[in-house]
């Protein structure tokens, strides 16, 4: 039985049930509204006999039913407007996460995995941690593999370039310290630092501008944390960028940050790839920034 968990019945957390229909047995949908989990549980379930699948969506507004699952996705909270950043978010979403965190501190020693969507995702990964005391390789942010998604959706408008190498990915933080391989794509297409840092700042961008246009993102993120999900079901150890503890690699220590790490059923494992000076430079300005909001909020020292 492959069973998932989804912490919030919103626009992602529903996006993110769709995409993962075909891919689990079970999906639990958990939300603090009367009645709407439920009705976005058997809204889904109609899909699932549309399709014919046999997965089983359930809706609760019991959050202890979501103990022993496989995989727990965290995407409870406020989103942000256009005008804003993932930061502004921080004093309304902080509470929620650690009121989560803390239904999970008496099972930090058991197996589900968690991915934390919430933003800042960066900061309320680390809170997530540090709150529910499960050991770091369970729990990892949605951040690269959606940022990558749009970096490569830029390159495609932009540059007529359809980015199918799979070890181009978008680190550093969730938000304006987003660092895109650029001496990979200008070894590769020949991208001048103009072109590069234009496609960067697009990067960084992205989702406001979606913001700016509908409301939300719903789809890009749906589609990312089932990306992820398919690769902890799967366990072949694949390698995906994700917001993770780090304890000493790239040397950078207690901070979450937007690294390349080997997903599986056992967790989120960082990998020490090699990073060009600027890159690994630019990596230790994000997790600074970072650090800095965690003092801020009584996280740090």
């Amino acid at each position: 039985m492959k069973r998932v968990g989804i912490v919030g019945s919103g626009k992602v957390g529903c996006s993110a049930a769709l995409f993962l229909l075909p891919q689990v047995d079970e999906i639990i949908l958990y939300d603090i509204v009367p009645s709407l989990p439920m009705g976005e549980a058997l809204d889904l379930q109609n899909a699932a006999d549309a399709l014919d699948l046999s997965t089983e969506v359930k809706g609760t507004n019991d959050i202890s039913l979501l103990k022993g699952l496989d995989v727990v996705i965290v995407t409870a909270g406020f989103g942000r407007t256009a005008d804003m950043s993932r930061m502004d978010l921080l004093n309304k979403n902080l509470p929620i996460i650690e009121g989560i965190a803390k239904e999970y501190a008496t099972d930090k020693n058991g197996e589900t995995l968690f991915i934390i969507v919430t933003n800042p995702v960066d900061v309320l990964t680390y809170v997530f941690w540090k709150k529910s005391g499960v050991e770091r390789q369970r729990v990892a942010g949605l951040s690269g593999v959606l940022d990558t998604s749009r970096l490569k959706t830029i390159l495609r408008i932009e540059k007529k370039i359809k980015l199918k190498d799979t070890s181009l990915f978008v680190l550093g933080e969730h938000g304006d310290n987003m660092i895109i391989p650029k001496e990979k794509l200008q070894k590769k297409y020949g991208l001048s630092n103009a072109e590069l840092e234009s496609i960067r700042e697009q990067t960084t961008k992205a989702a406001a501008r979606i913001i700016g246009m509908k409301g939300a993102t719903v789809y890009g993120p749906g589609a990312a944390i089932a990306r992820m999900v398919k690769a902890i079901l799967a366990d072949k150890g694949e390698v995906l960028p994700a917001s993770a503890v780090l304890d000493g690699e790239y040397g950078i220590r207690d901070v979450c940050i937007g690294v390349p790490v080997r997903v599986g059923r056992k967790g989120f494992k960082v990998v020490e790839e090699k990073l060009s000076d600027e890159e690994v430079f630019m990596l230790k300005k994000a997790a600074e920034s970072i650090v800095i909001v965690l003092e801020q909020i009584g996280y740090r020292k």
